[in-house]
């Protein structure tokens, strides 16, 4: 009897935790620009939601493409995009249509802002002098909203696609060169972002319970179409579902972070289903978080785990993440910068702490039930 061994040597992966990190961040930038852009065509804009949004989009959009610069392993060759023409390279268009995006999603941010900075600027603090700084006058932002609303969406859009066909391209990955990768990616995001801004109306003052209850309503049917997605994927994703398929059976990580997510799927759906049962306090918390949980992971399943296959060869790669800035570091310090800008701009757009002489006891009463409501 012949016994042939197959040896298949370890290889480092090639999208370290930064690709997540952008993938991630990149999602909750033009998740949040599609919704705050939609809520401007409403009957009743939600001004709370729209002020939320700007604040999320505008803090995303800058630490996403610092991920993704990160994550080119020698960042200073980003310049090579634009100085070499590769129409067959999608990155290629990317290094033009980020830009494009964050220049889009920053001025449209910045509008959305402009009444709150304008009310901020009445005060007569170093903040308050910013914010006045930061109007640049005083002129109608309104007839500006819609017309940038459309390019900026449109210009998401472009990088929801972007991102996604960036790893759809990879044919010798059959997990990721599948159709249903991008619809996967930006369903996740505008999950995502969803749940950011039910966190975010909780942890920033001003909050509002109608613009809770919306983005709850808004949150269960996106959840069911991408749980209905992702079942759609399994049972038609052809070369990509059985790639995934094998990787279950012969990767004890994979097959480990599946069932987390999956459990992660499985209790947020409860929480929404049983959640009246609930206060509303503890199910916009166990909703927000679980989702972000749900398609940060979904994230990592796809572009971490799914390279530990190799390329050309047999076996799997054993992946330890590493401590320093291509690892734990590098995703603490994305997420830091994320909430380091979040907790500048909330100041820079919040209302006064201190309330009107003419603002009557009732007046502030409603004010102390509502924050103590929200925490």
């Amino acid at each position: 009897m012949t016994i042939n061994e197959l040896l298949a040597p370890d290889q480092p992966i090639t999208w370290l935790p930064w690709a997540v990190q952008y993938f991630f961040l990149i999602g909750l930038a033009y998740g949040a620009l599609w919704l705050g852009a939609a809520a401007l065509w409403r009957k009743a804009p939600d001004s709370r939601l729209q002020t939320l949004a700007a604040v999320l989009m505008m803090g995303a959009g800058v630490v996403a493409p610092i991920a993704l610069t990160a994550d080119l392993h020698q960042p200073a060759r980003a310049w090579h995009f634009y100085a070499q023409t590769r129409v067959g390279s999608i990155m290629w268009y990317g290094a033009y249509l980020l830009p494009l995006f964050s220049l889009l999603s920053m001025l449209f941010g910045w509008l959305l802002l402009r009444p709150n900075l304008a009310r901020r600027g009445e005060d007569h603090d170093r903040v308050a002098a910013l914010a006045r700084l930061l109007c640049l006058g005083h002129w109608p932002s309104e007839p500006w909203l819609k017309p940038l609303a459309l390019m900026a969406a449109l210009s998401g859009l472009s990088i929801a696609l972007y991102t996604g066909l960036e790893t759809m391209a990879v044919q010798a990955r059959p997990l990721w060169h599948t159709p249903w990768l991008p619809w996967l990616l930006a369903l996740s995001a505008v999950l995502a972002a969803q749940s950011a801004l039910l966190l975010l109306n909780r942890l920033l003052a001003g909050w509002q319970g109608h613009t809770e209850a919306g983005l709850l309503r808004q949150i269960r049917p996106t959840l069911a179409l991408l749980a209905l997605s992702l079942l759609g994927w399994a049972l038609f994703g052809g070369a990509s579902a059985a790639e995934a398929s094998a990787l279950y059976r012969l990767d004890p990580s994979w097959r480990l972070a599946a069932h987390w997510l999956l459990l992660t799927l499985g209790l947020l759906g409860l929480l929404l289903l049983a959640g009246h049962r609930l206060s509303l306090r503890l199910q916009s918390w166990g909703v927000a978080l679980l989702a972000l949980h749900l398609v940060w992971g979904l994230r990592w399943l796809v572009l971490i785990q799914g390279q530990l296959v190799p390329k050309y060869g047999a076996g799997v790669y054993v992946y330890q993440i590493a401590w320093g800035p291509a690892g734990v570091l590098g995703i603490l310090g994305t997420f830091g910068l994320l909430l380091a800008l979040l907790v500048a701009l909330s100041e820079l757009v919040r209302a006064s702490a201190l309330p009107s002489v003419t603002h009557s006891s009732a007046t502030q009463a409603s004010t102390t039930h509502s924050a103590r409501e929200a925490l």
